[in-house]
């Protein structure tokens, strides 16, 4: 059974070949064209080593006439797609583009901008006066100056970035954002030695405040008298991201609560009075800001 199929391999291997093998023509033209290029000189002489008609005659004379100068052949314009030789090739300029100048840049706008509210509307700006509300102080900081501008509708625009609404009473609690309290980092870091929080935070010690966010409860206990309101989400244990000083209140609740579900994550509007009083432990800031006698709607 091999010898067969050996057969049949070296019989398909030969039509294969007599089907692609081109006619006998072509192949004689293919063989004259490469005998004629074997036969044609690889190399031209060159003008200097043929002797021309008046350096033949001086030899046979015997004097040595000068012979008449060579006249190197004009260089022609070359076709657009016609390669060039390296004689009459010119060698190329490098040439290095200009380097261009980087804009400028002024030192207010390499700050970063405020990561806050935005400011007030300018119409309101048109009829606002300038105030110095009550500053209380702040334990472990120094206060440094704001902008408080009262606006026409009886909101507060402070340093120009931030419009806080309300009138810090318990009737009409003081409306603040998270931005707005979490700019105190900007200034305030103990553990580097910087201990200043701006006018605009301490005026709000002492005020009514709301503000929204979510709630995290003991794990353990059947009631609580406490919780945390913060910017971002967390169960107080294990989903989440945990909260900074800066972006949580610690807040004592007016009336007990109960009822709530563990790992749960929790939403509702806190309001009480707010207080800012920071807790360092060796310059580690532990807590910032305090909701006392609050109570906490979740019905949102």
């Amino acid at each position: 059974m091999k010898v067969v199929w050996t057969i049949v391999a070296l019989l398909l291997l030969g039509g294969i070949i007599v089907i692609f093998q081109p006619p006998a023509a072509e192949r004689d033209a293919l063989t004259g064209v490469i005998e004629d290029d074997r036969a044609a000189p690889t190399t031209t002489p060159r003008a200097s080593d043929e002797e021309t008609p008046s350096s033949a005659s001086a030899s046979s004379e015997g004097s040595p006439e000068p012979s008449p100068p060579t006249v190197l052949p004009t260089p022609t314009a070359a076709a657009p797609n016609a390669p060039t030789t390296t004689a009459e090739t010119q060698p190329a300029v490098a040439t290095t583009p200009a380097p261009t100048e980087a804009p400028a840049v002024k030192p207010d706008d390499a700050k970063p901008e405020p990561s806050a509210e935005k400011p007030a509307d300018p119409k309101l700006l048109e009829g606002a006066s300038e105030f110095s509300p009550e500053i209380p102080t702040v334990p472990h900081a120094e206060i440094t100056p704001s902008k408080f501008l009262r606006l026409s509708d009886g909101s507060i625009s402070v340093d120009d970035a931030w419009t806080v609404r309300g009138e810090g009473s318990v009737a009409a609690p003081y409306e603040v954002s998270w931005e707005f309290l979490s700019s105190a980092q900007d200034s305030y870091v103990p553990r580097l030695g910087e201990a200043k929080i701006p006018a605009r935070i301490a005026f709000l010690s002492g005020k009514h405040v709301r503000i929204s966010g979510y709630l995290a409860f003991p794990l353990i206990a059947p009631t609580a008298s406490e919780c945390l309101v913060m910017l971002n989400q967390w169960d107080g244990c294990c989903i989440g991201i945990p909260p900074t000083p800066y972006d949580a209140i610690e807040v004592r609740l007016a009336n007990e609560m109960k009822g709530w579900k563990r790992h749960t994550l929790n939403f509702g509007s806190v309001e009480g009075a707010f207080v800012v009083d920071p807790v360092l432990a060796e310059n580690w800031l532990i807590g910032l800001y305090m909701l006392e006698q609050a109570k906490i709607n979740t019905e949102l």
